[in-house]
């Protein structure tokens, strides 16, 4: 099949038409350019910016998703690990800013919303966070592959996607935690019904299966 060259981190490599940069990179002997993850569009670890023949900016773009066409330019974004923050029960906009007081450096340029792959209107989301409006901000970041590009074009340093998902984790626990003391309420009332109905003569436990027959509670 017939070759053309791409650039990758500026280093010339020869691609086949309709294989996409990290199968070219590994048909090339040199997977070492950009680094990988689940090499399916989920994880993000891939993400590149790209520039077409005619040395237009293309915009952001998975390596493992994007097909090579002859004279392009790809930009590998490696993007540094943060520190993961314990989620908090019940979260607020105010433990938010405990836990990342760059939260309110924002100054509203729309980078981050701009280089996102996944459409995620990351400024409005950070402007969200500000004003307690989590639920909708966990909503925002469903999509949120963690490639990490809306902090890697921030100048102000905001952390959007890892203050984001923080919000998305602080709010499951919450919910997980609702859900799990709604089951043990549930499990002890079941508890007495059954110690109601079973104690007793026989006499007593007709009585009061007839009683909670009727009514559905149990008398004390």
């Amino acid at each position: 099949m017939e070759t053309f060259e791409i650039k990758v981190a500026g280093k010339p490599i020869r691609a086949r038409s309709g294989e996409t940069v990290i199968h070219a990179l590994w048909n090339a002997g040199m997977p070492e350019l950009i680094k990988t993850g689940c090499v399916g569009g989920v994880c993000g670890a891939c993400t590149v910016t790209v520039r077409s023949p005619n040395g237009k900016i293309n915009g952001t773009d998975l390596a493992c998703m994007c097909p090579v066409e002859e004279g392009m330019e790809v930009f590998p974004c490696s993007v540094d690990a943060v520190p993961t923050i314990a989620s908090e029960p019940n979260p607020s906009a105010d433990k938010l800013r405990v836990a990342y007081p760059t939260l309110d450096r924002c100054t509203k340029c729309g980078s981050c919303t701009a280089s996102c792959p996944m459409s995620i209107p990351v400024m409005d989301s950070v402007l969200r966070m500000r004003s307690d409006q989590l639920n909708e901000v966990a909503d925002d970041f469903t999509t949120c592959i963690n490639c990490g590009l809306c902090r890697f074009v921030c100048e102000d340093g905001v952390l959007p996607h890892v203050m984001g998902m923080w919000v998305r984790r602080s709010i499951g626990s919450s919910r997980e935690s609702a859900k799990n003391n709604t089951l043990e309420v549930a499990s002890e009332q079941i508890e007495l019904e059954w110690k109601y109905l079973l104690d007793g003569d026989s006499t007593l436990r007709m009585k009061h299966a007839q009683q909670f027959r009727e009514n559905g509670e149990i008398e004390s």
